[in-house]
């Protein structure tokens, strides 16, 4: 940062996680799918609210399973002292992992192709300790993220079947587009179909799971045994005009920045694009101080420039980006409708760098 303008000489931008806003959406959301169960979603770094702090919040809060992407982020949760009583699943599989640790960890592996079940099986049978890996099986049910395809689907169920001494098949699962109830009905319907042909050579799923937030929130037909939670959890809303407080959520992240400098018209914030922040808020949204609304007018690599044309501003000033919305400042899903995105980009986008604290209430 540029010393010449006294961006280092005030407090740097910071984030705000509100645990318990986090755990009351987990618990409205458990209420609504009961009776299936919950996996907190934490890719991203805990979609940027913080992996470890998100992660053990939602044990805290009753949740027993967590899904984490890859098997890097799986293993950092159990080392962080997360036991196998909790479910921790990585769908998101690369050539070079170390499956070996992962099996070892007691983590439950998606699988998208019979290459990944081939790994994984001699992974687990390589173990001296009898250990079966444990496994889902991705069906592709029209989205085409990953997933085996239909017409290769009995040969790997099959396969899993074969190698039950080394693979326990815990579940079967797919993704689903959540982009018009249509294609949404024709997707669960060739998941049901997929379910019954693993059972019919044997297969027998603990858990059968494809939605995400929004189909479990709105279409009991998708819950089945467990729901993958990640934006919904954090308050994030779908967008298309409907809000987090509609689904009886709260955003859980609050951004906030100081005024370091206040001339000509403008005052500068200490926080800009190398932060996280889109050249795209300029002219297109407000950031409220000291209980007013003050327009973005620039985004500079560490600042932001907000119209001060009174000069109201003073260094030192808090700014808040973006909340909850309770003390009129703007919410991020007015941030995301105003720079045409959504507001998990918004806040996965946000610089690890940023100090974050996790007040509890």
């Amino acid at each position: 940062m540029n010393d010449e303008l006294g961006i280092s000489q005030v407090m740097p931008p910071r984030i705000t996680v509100d645990l318990s806003a986090y755990a009351q959406n987990l618990d409205a959301i458990r209420t609504r799918v009961a009776p299936a169960e919950v996996m907190a979603v934490l890719k991203s770094d805990g979609y940027g609210h913080g992996l470890l702090p998100i992660a053990h919040a939602a044990l805290d809060a009753g949740i027993t399973a967590l899904g984490a992407l890859d098997i890097d982020t799986s293993l950092r949760l159990r080392d962080s002292g997360i036991g196998e009583e909790v479910l921790i699943f990585a769908w998101l599989l690369a050539p070079d992992d170390d499956l070996t640790a992962a099996v070892a960890a007691g983590i439950d592996l998606g699988v998208s192709s019979l290459d990944e079940l081939n790994r994984i099986a001699a992974a687990a049978s390589a173990r001296s300790d009898g250990r079966r890996a444990r496994v889902h099986l991705k069906i592709d049910t029209g989205l085409h993220r990953n997933g085996v395809s239909p017409e290769h689907w009995p040969a790997v169920v099959e396969r899993a079947v074969l190698v039950r001494e080394s693979v326990d098949l815990v579940g079967i699962w797919t993704h689903i587009a959540e982009a018009s109830d249509e294609e949404d009905t024709d997707a669960i319907s060739r998941f049901h179909a997929a379910v019954a042909v693993a059972q019919a050579v044997g297969a027998e799923p603990q858990l059968r799971h494809l939605a995400a937030s929004a189909a479990s929130y709105f279409r009991a037909d998708s819950r089945l045994d467990l729901v993958r939670v990640g934006a919904f959890g954090y308050g994030i809303s779908p967008g298309g005009g409907i809000t987090p407080g509609e689904l009886g959520l709260t955003p859980v992240m609050t951004l906030t920045a100081t005024v370091y400098a206040s001339d000509d018209g403008t005052a500068r914030l200490a926080i800009g694009s190398g932060d996280g922040i889109s050249s795209a808020a300029a002219g297109r949204v407000s950031v409220a101080v000291n209980g007013r609304r003050f327009p973005v007018a620039d985004v500079g690599l560490d600042w932001i420039g907000l119209a001060d044309p009174n000069g109201e501003l003073q260094r030192g000033d808090e700014a808040v980006l973006f909340g909850p919305g309770t003390r009129g400042e703007a919410t991020l899903q007015e941030w995301a409708d105003a720079t045409g995105t959504i507001g998990e980009e918004i806040v996965t986008r946000l610089s690890a760098d940023i100090p974050r604290s996790y007040p509890k209430g």
